[in-house]
């Protein structure tokens, strides 16, 4: 997939994923631990579209995002009627995407995208079995209009297919979480400084989710454990990426600041434009609209240029000095005829942005 079809699948799960939040958080309201779950819900959605854009040849990059899709579905099918479309997209949406992506792959997969070795591809097998069992049996459930607590005990195909996909998926779960500790025990170095947070927080998710399923839920061990795993689980995530460059984002940190005040900044344009114009057009004229809309667009690309200058400026540094080292070395070729000259000079650039240990430079002598 290609980067414009990349940031229209990022732009869309976030459209969908803010959308819901905030239409299920005006709805029911927003307690302190439905706090919680939405600052979670907008991790997982920032980290999964940084990482997207980043590193899409990654699995991982891809889980978290649709991790965030799926639990902005569950929040939107939160308080609807029982056996409703909407609440068995949110059913479906917990079962397939939140909770084996987020217990399962996303522990089994990190850093690299792959497991530990193939010996732990089993654990994909059972949990991919587990959301088949778990989305057809809880399917049923909603249809029949007897919802997804009615799982207590196997009196029928529904339930029986319910309570053995839960049970499959909370083996990949318990699975995955070993495996990433096996995977952190045998790190050295830096990448056991990327683990050893998301280590913690997967503890703290397992000790959540095995209250909420284990007969314990609404307790404060369950209410407390489970979303507090739920959002450190991103963070942590983002800490290894951003903190110790796991996969060099840097770069894509710094578009992302530039492009939203970018877009600010045209947004205000266009309607102040708009206003103006509507103020001395006819009511109801399509000129206001157009004019706005292209002079908005004949902005950006300067307005982009001075903001990316600023924002490297302040918040990239080395890169912007980098850059401006380069630009005046190439300005003053034009006045440089010695071959020795232009040597020096161009060792003196790498020098003095690459730093490496020592510089050799071999020349070809003119036949």
């Amino acid at each position: 997939m290609n980067r414009g079809w990349r940031i229209l699948t990022v732009a869309l799960v976030a459209v969908v994923v803010l959308g819901a939040t905030a239409t299920a958080a005006i709805r029911s309201g927003i307690s302190g631990e439905g706090l919680l779950f939405t600052l979670g819900t907008i991790s997982l959605l920032a980290t999964g579209a940084l990482l997207v854009l980043r590193v899409p040849e990654n699995r991982l990059s891809w889980v978290m995002l649709f991790v965030a899709l799926g639990d902005g579905l569950v929040n939107a099918a939160d308080g609807t009627t029982p056996g409703s479309l909407l609440e068995i997209v949110g059913g479906v949406a917990l079962f397939a995407l939140v909770l084996p992506g987020l217990g399962v792959f996303v522990p089994l997969w990190f850093p690299t995208g792959r497991a530990l070795t193939s010996r732990w591809r089993w654990v994909s097998a059972v949990a991919t079995t587990g959301v088949i069992g778990l989305i057809g049996g809880w399917a049923m459930l909603a249809l029949q209009g007897a919802g997804s607590a009615d799982v207590d005990s196997c009196v029928s195909v529904a339930t029986c297919a319910n309570i053995l996909g839960l049970l499959l998926i909370l083996v990949g779960i318990v699975a995955a979480i070993v495996s990433l500790v096996v995977r952190w025990i045998r790190s050295r170095g830096v990448e056991r400084l990327q683990m050893k947070w998301l280590v913690l927080a997967f503890v703290v998710f397992l000790i959540g989710v095995l209250a909420e399923f284990g007969g314990f839920q609404g307790s404060v061990v369950a209410n407390v454990f489970l979303p507090a795993g739920f959002i450190l689980i991103p963070v942590t995530i983002g800490i290894a990426v951003t903190r110790y460059r796991l996969y060099e984002i840097d770069r894509i940190l710094s578009r992302t600041v530039t492009y939203v005040i970018v877009v600010a900044l045209l947004g205000a344009a266009y309607f102040v434009g708009l206003t103006a114009m509507t103020s001395f057009l006819p009511d109801g004229s399509p000129l206001a609209v157009a004019g706005s809309t292209l002079a908005a667009a004949a902005l950006f690309n300067p307005v982009r240029k001075r903001v990316q200058t600023w924002v490297d400026r302040r918040f990239n540094r080395s890169r912007y000095d980098h850059q401006r080292v380069m630009d005046r070395f190439a300005g003053s070729l034009r006045d440089r005829v010695d071959s020795e000259e232009v040597v020096d000079g161009w060792v003196g650039v790498v020098a003095q942005t690459m730093q490496p240990a020592s510089v050799s430079v071999w020349v070809r002598e003119p036949s």
